[in-house]
Parts: C-alpha cells; structure tokens; sequence
C-alpha cells in the first residue's frame, strides 16, 4: 500500500501528522510524500522522520492534482494494491487502517470517518451524496453530530481526498486526478469517473480521523478558496452534465447564491472575497482552468 500526502508549507502541522502516522504498523504501507514547492522545508521535516519515505519535490506548485498525479504515476508502476490518499493536516487514530482495508476490494473505496480536530463528536463534511442539482451535498453535518447514517457501514456517492482508500484498478480505469481543478472539486469528480466506472465506495465508520480543517489551505472563506470554489464547481457541473438544460438550471442558480454572497461579503467589508469570487466565475467562462496564480492566505 502507498499512503499519499501532499504538502505545501506544511512545517506548522507536519511533525504531528508524521508523528501519528508512525503508530500505524499495520498492513504494510509505504508513505509518498510529494511537496509542492515549499518555502519552509516540509519536505526534509518529511525525509527526516521518515528516511524510507519517497519524497518528490515540486519546483512549482502544482496544486493538490498536479502533485498527487505526479506520485500516482510512479507508485503504479510498482506492486501497490491500493493508495490511502491523505492529508498533511489529519490526524490518524489506531487501527484506522485495519478498518480501511478490511471492507477494501479491487472495485471498492473506503471512506473513514472525520472528525473535526479537537472536537470528537463533531463531524467534517468529507463524504456523503453530492447533489447534482445544486453542485453541493446534500447533507449539511459540518461540526454536527451526525444521524444513525454515520454509525453504520453505507454505501456513499463521494467522499473527499482528505483521507481514501483506493484500488489502483480505479485510477486504470477511470484515470488520475483532472489537473483542471488544480485543487477543490476534483475529488467529486474522481469519485463519480470511478462509479462510472463500476467501482463503488463504502463508508467505514470504524476508520476515525480527525482533520484540522483549513491547516493547509487556510480554508475556504479565504480568497483563495473562494476564487477555486467559485471556478471548479460550475466547471465540475458543465464536465458531467454538459450544456443542456440541467446546467442551465444549475447556473441560475450558482450565480444568484453567489451574489447574495458578494453582497452579504461587500456589507461585511470583505471585498477581497467578493473579488476573487469574481475572478473565479470569469476564469470558469474564459476556459483558464489549472493554476489560477494565487496562494493560501493571499489575494
């Protein structure tokens, strides 16, 4: 197995992440740490607390799909039965990838699930059913406790990249990650390419993480998050529903929201995010998908 992780100036929060990954012994796993351009030596806090860790190092920041595409190409030349993607700013707990791996199959995804960090009973919205009316889940659990759903084992549409279990069948059949995303909303849209393709994903309470939700973007009511969440989304909707009626639909919608967004965010004095949802929503229009030239915390 190949554990996958992602970083970006990850140094504030990498050592306890490494720290708790070092408890899991069991099955075997071999952990790809892929940094993408870091200013403050993730990648050797990485290469230090794991020697026998592969760490590639990006001269550019190549966003969470360019990164994890980078690895994934080179871990499937290799023996990997499965690939646990998994961020820098989760936290693990024992035997969560026991859990993981015992509902694992060659056409199965294992979701665990997450918990916000620091509050054991409050959950993160990391999976679920997308609805594909509104570009949203349809559950609303952020920082609740969640229903009965979230106790058992289900079968579930999506599931975030923050932590998965995923055949390496799944990437040969529904391919990598689309590095149009650059980051947000690729991973809705792997998880449907992989449905499509006659894979299913299990929810596997069993499995705890805890997850320091924005430590490594800084969160999406940031411009950076709001310029990535107001390009992909409609982007994802246009990729997998095309520009018929039910986009239409779909786009109506996703700009009236936002402009009560823009005008909530313009009363509150944050016009940074109105402007980079803005700039989101054109660059969607113009085509310019990929590395939209922003970083987590700037403008």
């Amino acid at each position: 197995m190949a554990i996958l992780t992602v970083t970006t100036n990850a140094s504030g929060h990498l050592p306890a992440y490494l720290e708790a990954l070092e408890a899991v012994t069991a099955p075997a796993w071999q952990l790809w740490v892929v940094d993408n351009a870091s200013t403050d030596d993730s990648a050797g806090i990485a290469e230090r607390h794991f020697p026998q860790a592969v760490v590639l190092r990006n001269s550019a920041n190549l966003g969470f799909t360019g990164a994890c595409n980078r690895a994934l190409r080179e871990i499937l030349k290799g023996h990997a039965r499965y690939v646990l993607f998994l961020n820098d700013d989760t936290e693990v707990t024992p035997g969560f990838l026991e859990a993981l791996v015992s509902l694992a199959g060659e056409r199965t995804l294992v979701a665990p699930v997450t918990f916000l960090a620091g509050q054991p009973d409050r959950l993160d919205d990391s999976v679920g059913e997308f609805d594909w009316l509104r570009g949203a889940w349809k559950e609303r659990v952020l920082g609740t406790a969640g229903g009965p759903e979230y106790r058992r084992v289900r079968p579930v549409s999506s599931a975030n990249l923050s932590c998965l279990l995923v055949p390496v069948e799944a990437f040969r059949a529904a391919g990598l990650l689309d590095e149009a995303f650059f980051v947000y909303y690729d991973d809705t849209d792997f998880c449907r390419r992989v449905r499509e393709a006659g894979f299913r994903i299990l929810f596997q309470p069993g499995a705890v993480v805890y997850h320091r939700k924005g430590a490594t973007l800084g969160g999406q009511l940031t411009p950076f998050g709001c310029y990535y969440l107001a390009r992909n989304r409609p982007y994802l909707m246009r990729k997998h529903l095309g520009l018929g009626p039910r986009f239409a639909a779909f786009f109506a919608y996703f700009v009236a929201t936002r402009a009560a967004r823009l005008a909530i965010w313009t009363l509150r004095g944050r016009r940074d995010l109105s402007r980079a949802t803005l700039a989101g929503i054109r660059d969607f229009a113009l085509g310019r998908m990929g590395d939209g030239g922003r970083t987590p915390g700037g403008a």
